[in-house]
């Protein structure tokens, strides 16, 4: 130590300062930098684990129902499916009555089975073995012939497995296929002899949404047990970083490997500010407190009690604490500066607090959203189910009519065509005559273009709520309710007719005056304006070539007419507004 004698005793206490201070907080701000990235990426990777554990959870939920589907049809628990998967093993049209017999049969077994599956959205197809399609969804006609390239992909399946499902992706790109199907060969028990195939296919889209954790730089990918691609999901940016943070999570049942990836240069960025902003306010503090114990040793004595009482009572809690500054020299600035830092660590403290207080506002929020309605109807399926299974048609009848009435609440935003409006007219129809105990004959008769046009959804309800509540009220012997449409040129016409008990004149012209806008506000009652909201929906829907009246029927009851003007196929998607009413 010697050496030391060489230099003055101001470089000496500056050597001794950067020695036992200096270089101490760089070791400590080093350990804690690594320590805080550790213990950072080690619950990123825990918070990622669960998320794919809920993942996985739902994976495993839609192969559940898959496999439900299929062992019903492979294990042929109905006698009845049995015989018709018998019958239609080679039928290529509805050649004969038994044909379409056993076609109903299926059908409705296979409706009530694919309702354990509606929230995946799977294509499920049951195929003979002459390849000609039985059961599919809308879009496919029956007894088409099954796609080509589906044909080629499933002809590389093994056909003696007749046990578990096999899987294959179709369509698409190869890293993120259209499909990802479940295959289930079908045989009769007694002979063996190959009866159909099940084929389930899980949209690509159901993968995207099921991926999506709202963090972009989370890359979440799901390859089956060959190394297949199945779905992918991430910025392409974050896919060229090269360190990640990976978490995976395996799906036993389906052998699948569920996989994520945060970029580790994202969980960096923020301590890397975060510690640049510690290391200079404290180096500053540092730097300022060397050079004025260098010229002021005695002098800056009183000041560093003083600084340290304030930081024992701002330790304490005491967050108003200030050190007072006076005059202008070395020991005022670094007074002024130590003020500062408070005062900077206050408001990182405050922002901080604001920060955790939004986080549990979103978090509350993110739960609050994951009630869905599909609970509900979950539930209201269930039960459906069991009154079919225990033969209450009529009460099974009445919970599929309100699930399709919850459906279409749900989606009230959404334009629906007219044809499948008429059936949730139909669904409200059969509620209500359950409800009011009125035998109502429902019938809607649409040609081929009109059936096709989009428009609001519920638009025509408040007519046939007005034909029920009013028209039947009287409750006559054979009530009735008809509703046909056209579509001529760009006109839309839609009539709802009833053989309710109609209305006097003057009161029929008042309505058509309150319908078409020619009578004040004012004067309108309080009650039944739910048509008169209908016309005022229509206007501002469509314009002023719309219009709503109503007629006296010859036979007896009330026609009411809408007039919708249609300019192209996708009308009603552009203007309709939930909130119109």
């Amino acid at each position: 130590m010697k050496w030391l004698s060489r230099f003055s005793f101001h470089r000496r206490l500056q050597f001794t300062f950067l020695v036992l201070i200096l270089l101490p907080f760089i070791v400590v701000t080093f350990w804690s930098y690594t320590s805080v990235r550790e213990n950072v990426s080690d619950k990123i990777t825990r918070s990622n684990e669960e998320t794919l554990k809920v993942i996985a959870n739902q994976l495993e939920k839609t192969v559940d129902n898959i496999s439900f589907v299929s062992v019903y049809f492979s294990e042929a628990y109905d006698p009845a499916v049995l015989e018709s998967l018998r019958y239609l093993k080679d039928a290529g049209h509805f050649g004969s009555y038994g044909v379409y017999t056993h076609y109903n049969k299926l059908k409705t077994t296979a409706n009530i089975l694919s309702v354990q599956s509606l929230d995946a959205e799977l294509q499920i197809m049951l195929v003979n073995r002459d390849n000609r399609i039985l059961i599919g969804n809308q879009d496919i006609p029956v007894f088409s012939e099954l796609p080509e390239r589906l044909l080629q992909e499933s002809s590389k399946l093994d056909e003696q497995e007749k046990i578990t499902l096999q899987w294959f992706p179709y369509g698409g790109d190869p890293a993120a296929p259209d499909y990802y199907y479940a295959v289930r060969f079908i045989t009769d028990p007694l002979n063996q002899e190959k009866l159909a195939t099940l084929y389930a296919g899980i949209p690509s889209r159901y993968f995207e949404e099921l991926l999506d954790t709202g963090n972009s730089a989370n890359l979440i990918s799901l390859v089956d047990q060959a190394g297949r691609p199945i779905a992918r999901l991430g910025s392409a940016g974050a896919a060229q970083e090269k360190s990640f943070l990976v978490s995976e999570v395996r799906i036993p049942k389906v052998g699948w490997l569920l996989s994520g990836r945060t970029p580790r240069s994202s969980v960096d960025s923020h301590i890397n500010r975060e510690f640049l902003i510690s290391i200079s306010v404290v180096g500053l503090f540092f730097l300022a407190f060397l050079i004025l114990s260098m010229l002021w040793a005695g002098h800056i004595n009183k000041p560093i009690s003083l600084l340290r009482t304030s930081v024992k009572q701002y330790v304490g809690g005491n967050r108003a604490v200030r050190i007072p500054v006076k005059g202008k020299d070395e020991v005022a600035v670094l007074s002024a500066a130590f003020n500062q830092m408070l005062e900077d660590m206050n408001q990182l403290l405050q922002q901080v607090e604001s920060e955790q207080e939004e986080k549990r506002l979103l978090e509350l929020q993110a739960l609050s959203a994951q009630i869905r309605p599909h609970f509900l109807l979950n539930t209201l399926n269930s039960i459906k189910v069991d009154l079919l299974l225990s033969g209450d048609q009529s009460h099974g009848a009445m919970i599929d009519a309100l699930m399709k009435l919850l459906r279409v609440y749900v989606h009230v935003d959404k334009p629906l065509e007219l044809a499948e409006e008429c059936k949730v007219l139909g669904s409200y129809v059969q509620v209500m005559q359950i409800r009011n105990r009125l035998d109502i004959t429902f019938d809607c008769v649409l040609d081929d273009r009109a059936g096709a046009v989009l428009l609001p959804r519920l638009l025509l309800q408040p007519v046939v709520e007005n034909a029920i509540s009013h028209g039947f009220s009287a409750r006559p012997d054979n009530p009735a309710i008809r509703l046909e449409a056209s579509l001529e040129q760009d006109m839309l016409t839609i009539s709802i007719s009833d053989n309710g008990r109609g209305m006097p004149d003057d009161k029929l012209q008042r309505l058509n005056r309150r319908l078409l806008g020619d009578e004040e506000e004012t004067l309108w009652p309080e009650k039944g304006v739910g048509l008169i909201n209908t016309a005022r929906r229509l206007q501002v829907l469509y314009g002023y070539r719309s219009r709503l009246t109503a007629q006296l029927r010859a036979a007896g009851g009330m026609t009411f007419t809408f007039m919708i003007p249609v300019t192209a196929e996708k009308e009603a998607e552009a203007h309709d507004d939930p909130d119109v009413d």
